[in-house]
């Protein structure tokens, strides 16, 4: 179990933990805001930013390195994937003799000539980019291990993670509402559907819906505290007032509020991969935690009547579900949104790329490039920046070695929760445990035909939400807790 610092339990937590937390939770706010941070400028910010709050989360308790290092022990799998996938993004930009680039990816020895001296990237600025990205996001890994080790962090880092939703709900409903265009940062910005502070709306859809599962493991877990009961009918009619003035009946509506932006980004995978993962995850509890079982099927079956059949038909359920029935299955209709086939054509027209450079890929975010040389004619004049596929893209940037880095990253912390789920019995760390394992199921379907994980705002987002899969992993039990504290 995490164990706090020495002289926590006395003295409390120390201002600058106190301070350092305060802005990793700032960075989760903000970093969706400028265009998803998908900006050289605001990567920058959000690169400066995770370091600065690791370092002072180190300097913190810089006298208790002893204590760090043994608390972040239990966390080693997901340290050392994430750390492999910083290492080998580097080494994708480290100069390299000829005749070693030639061993392992043939074909960078020879688009590069006769040059001496080689890299495996055949974009080196973009991967030095993304290898900074990608350090960014170990850092706050590594913070959240660090800053969250009690419950009520846990707590108020779902809740600020649910706020961040129904803010981008807020914004952007408002700005839909206006039909807003206009040009910021050098981006043209539509709001013909809700995309928040996002340029994309499936982009946004992928942020709701990780922000929305861990909003109902929040929800399940508080739930899950209540086990009074009452035979009075008066005793009743108190219980159900005090109920809906509760901090539980204000989640439920922002809730109700992500739902009714994740219905209005009509975005088709977004709306199928958060309800199937719902299905899923919501029968894997079942099977694997049946005392908490009611609760969670209660859950999921009001999510299901209430926010799909009334609040989406109110704001235009049926307009996703005919987007999904009449999606156009070629370009050349000409159609406004993107077809069935134009979304897994790039996909397919990228596997050569995985054929060509299987070990290692073609360096981190030189996808566009690359790409180039390999589009169909028939697809000349259409602009891709993405593949539309997390797991083409990956494997084409980072070969079959950074795809099995991420699939050991994911399945691991996937293997992890659903462990969780079905060993633990506290009420917050369960929950969390389902939540995280829902954005994991939804992220997975969502990214056959997206690229959530090319946005900065959204793979911080889910590299956070990772985090705290584990961290609920090592929490203490209530009873643990309780006593510890001197109420039991």
């Amino acid at each position: 179990m995490v164990k706090l610092l020495p002289r926590e339990v006395e003295s409390g937590l120390s201002v600058a933990d106190n301070r350092s937390f305060i802005g990793l939770l700032a960075l989760l706010v903000w970093a969706p805001v400028p265009i998803a941070s998908n900006r050289l400028w605001a990567m920058g910010i959000l690169i400066v930013v995770a370091v600065t709050i690791l370092a002072s989360s180190l300097w913190a308790h810089r006298q208790d390195i002893s204590a760090v290092l043994s608390r972040l022990s239990p966390f080693a799998i997901p340290i050392a994937c994430l750390t492999a996938i910083v290492l080998l993004i580097w080494m994708q930009t480290v100069p390299l003799p000829a005749s070693w680039v030639a061993s392992v990816s043939p074909k960078a020895a020879i688009a590069q000539g006769s040059s001496e001296w080689m890299t495996i990237s055949l974009d080196v600025f973009q991967t030095r980019v993304l290898a900074a990205l990608s350090f960014a996001y170990l850092s706050v890994f590594l913070a959240s291990l660090l800053l969250v080790r009690t419950h009520e962090r846990l707590d108020r880092l779902a809740q600020v993670l649910v706020f961040s939703a129904v803010a981008q709900v807020v914004f952007g409903a408002i700005l839909f509402s206006l039909k807003a265009d206009y040009r910021i940062f050098y981006v043209q910005v539509s709001h013909e559907r809700m995309i928040g502070t996002f340029k994309y709306h499936n982009s946004l859809a992928g942020y709701l819906c990780m922000c929305l599962s861990i909003g109902i493991g929040l929800m399940l877990a508080r739930l899950g505290s209540t086990s009074e009961k009452h035979s009075h009918w008066k005793a009743r009619v108190v219980a159900a007032v005090t109920f809906v003035l509760s901090p539980k009946m204000r989640l439920r509506l922002y809730l109700v509020v992500i739902v009714i932006g994740l219905v209005l980004t009509r975005s088709r995978m977004g709306n199928s991969a958060f309800f199937a993962s719902m299905v899923i995850v919501g029968l894997a509890a079942v099977v694997l935690a049946r005392k908490t079982a009611p609760h969670t099927i209660a859950l999921i079956v009001s999510l299901v009547i209430v926010d799909v059949l009334v609040i989406g038909t109110w704001v235009g359920l049926e307009k996703v579900v005919d987007r999904i029935q009449e999606t156009e299955m070629t370009i050349a209709e000409g159609g406004k949104s993107e077809s069935v086939e134009a979304r897994t054509e790039a996909a397919r027209m990228s596997v050569p790329i995985v054929k060509d450079f299987p070990v290692f890929g073609t360096g981190g975010g030189s996808f566009y490039n690359i790409f180039m040389g390999y589009r169909s004619s028939t697809y000349g004049s259409v602009y891709f920046d993405h593949t539309h596929n997390d797991y083409v893209e990956i494997a084409s940037e980072y070969g079959l070695v950074g795809l099995g880095l991420f699939g050991a990253l994911v399945a691991s912390t996937l293997f992890t929760v659903l462990r969780n789920m079905a060993r633990r019995r506290s009420n917050l760390p369960w929950g969390i445990s389902f939540g995280v394992a829902m954005s994991i199921v939804a992220l997975l379907i969502h990214s056959t035909v997206d690229f959530n994980l090319q946005i900065p705002s959204n793979a911080l987002t889910i590299v956070v939400i990772l985090a705290m899969g584990w961290i609920a992993k090592e929490l203490p039990s209530e009873t643990r807790r309780r006593r510890s504290s001197g109420k039991l």
